[in-house]
């Protein structure tokens, strides 16, 4: 698979990973499949009704999406099973939030008409939002005008007791134990990373207090909590090697 086919860089034509791109992750379960788009690719998940993984790119500059509702929200027949829509979240103590935020899909009528818009979506507290989500969005587009780019995933993470996922719509839809956010880029030239987890609940008052860095968490420790591996598929082995090593001079 060219990863330079199903990962588009927000308005610049050569991104900083051109020469070392970091790869998709394989879908780990029977029923999830890739769907690819132009400006992000999604690993959508019929057992759970929500993708289990979205990666995107982001830019120091980008251009906010001038869609209407309709094309916004335009449907794509590419998802197979029950699909995610925001009336579903009329009512509800929960948010409407899409992994792929679409307020970075440019102004370009033929991407935001070929992304997932509604197959991107899941159900997130509405503090989680506002305290956490939103916050680790804002830290990530400071990252990328600082590195001029970086790759970012975001996904579920559900219970390992899957007797305990609650799941929503007449059963259809899993609401997510936690989230995670990465975001993958270069720092002076040596790889690096920042990788979050948040809790879909209710925060805390201590968690309205703490900072985003609260939230930090191992990336092996998220493979190992989604069983997904995120570099999987490294085109190129030699950034694996020196991720490794760069992230054994930061744990020693």
């Amino acid at each position: 698979m060219n990863i330079k086919k199903i990962i588009f860089v927000l308005l610049i034509t050569a991104p900083l990973f051109a020469q070392k791109n970091i790869a998709l992750p394989a879908a780990s379960l029977p029923d999830t499949y890739l769907i690819e788009n132009p400006a992000y690719t999604v690993a959508f998940s019929g057992n759970y009704g929500i993708p289990i993984w979205e990666m995107h790119t982001l830019s120091t500059k980008v251009a906010p999406a001038t869609a209407n509702d309709k094309e916004i929200w335009k449907t794509d027949n590419r998802v197979k099973g029950y699909r995610l829509t925001p009336k579903d979240f009329e009512d509800t103590k929960l948010e409407l939030v899409q992994l792929f935020p679409k307020e970075h899909a440019g102004d370009n009528q033929e991407f935001r008409e070929s992304s997932l818009l509604t197959s991107n979506l899941v159900f997130m507290n509405k503090l989680t939002k506002e305290m956490i989500w939103d916050k680790i969005t804002n830290s990530f587009q400071i990252i990328a005008s600082r590195m001029k780019t970086a790759y970012l995933y975001a996904g579920p993470i559900f219970d390992k007791n899957q007797m305990k996922i609650k799941y929503v719509m007449n059963n259809k839809v899993a609401v997510p134990t936690y989230f995670f956010r990465i975001a993958l880029y270069f720092d002076e030239g040596k790889p690096a990373y920042k990788c979050y987890r948040i809790p879909n609940r209710v925060p805390t008052d201590y968690e309205r207090s703490c900072n985003i860095d609260e939230y930090e968490y191992n990336i092996y420790q998220l493979e190992a909590d989604t069983g997904i591996d995120f570099f999987e598929r490294e085109i190129d082995a030699s950034f694996r090697q020196d991720k490794l090593k760069f992230l054994e001079k930061q744990v020693h």
